[in-house]
């Protein structure tokens, strides 16, 4: 298999920042997520060389090296939220790529791209987190994005190099073409919305830990557990 998939339409670094927030329980942001796009960066195993995440614990590292999102999300997160984010600006969501024509639907856990000098694979979805509140000062906007599953998607690095602007993404591999992201983002939700499909993305052995874990806790307790009341 050797598809063009999409085209990278936009690179994007940062480094950690410190935002003061105000009418918020938290003071202050201390985050990477303000990234800006430039035309060229060095991908290694653990992320982009020039790039740099505020929380290590729950960003970053080798399972969460590269955090994409397509066109198709950030338009999605407009329209139901009624915001006008831009997606040619400063990351209002942490991403590193933005690319053309595709959104959740159109990735699977496992998926192998060939994109610029480097090899990735699809680990798991975004988890979203209260930053994205806080960053886009919408307050219901980290809960709007968990429960549509507007959430990109991370890869590992399976061959480091450089990525630009306008390099083409090539799907090279498809093992798991049920387990979409957007089907993933449903089952977090709500595993109980289909039992088999939860129990394949269980035994999954490519889909990222993190969530694997979280997924597991939500099927155990039948979707009633409490690891995301942090959004109410």
């Amino acid at each position: 298999m050797n598809k063009n998939l999409a085209e990278v339409l936009y690179v994007k670094v940062g480094q950690v920042t410190t935002t003061v927030l105000e009418n918020n329980a938290r003071k202050e942001l201390v985050s990477g997520i303000k990234k800006t796009p430039v035309q060229k960066a060095y991908l290694t195993k653990t992320g982009f060389n020039t790039d740099a995440q505020g929380d290590l614990l729950h960003h970053g590292g080798e399972n969460k090296a590269l955090f994409c999102m397509g066109v198709k999300t950030y338009q999605g997160i407009n329209a139901l939220c009624q915001t006008s984010f831009a997606y040619d600006e400063v990351a209002h969501f942490g991403e590193n790529l933005i690319l053309s024509n595709v959104g959740e639907k159109d990735i699977c856990v496992g998926d192998v791209y060939d994109i610029g000098e480097t090899r990735v694979q699809v680990t798991q979805p975004r988890q979203p987190c209260w930053k994205l509140s806080a960053n886009t000062q919408v307050k219901t906007m980290t809960k709007q994005i968990f429960q549509s599953g507007l959430t990109g998607w991370y890869c590992k690095v399976l061959k480091e190099g450089e990525i630009r602007a306008n390099d083409t993404m090539k799907l090279i591999q498809r093992e798991y073409p049920v387990l979409t992201i957007e089907l993933l983002n449903k089952l977090i939700v709500n595993p109980m919305v289909s039992e088999a499909n939860t129990q394949e993305a269980l035994v999954c052995e490519v889909l990222g830990l993190a969530f694997k874990t979280s997924l597991q806790k939500r099927y155990d307790s039948k979707g009633n557990d409490d690891q995301f009341a942090y959004q109410r």
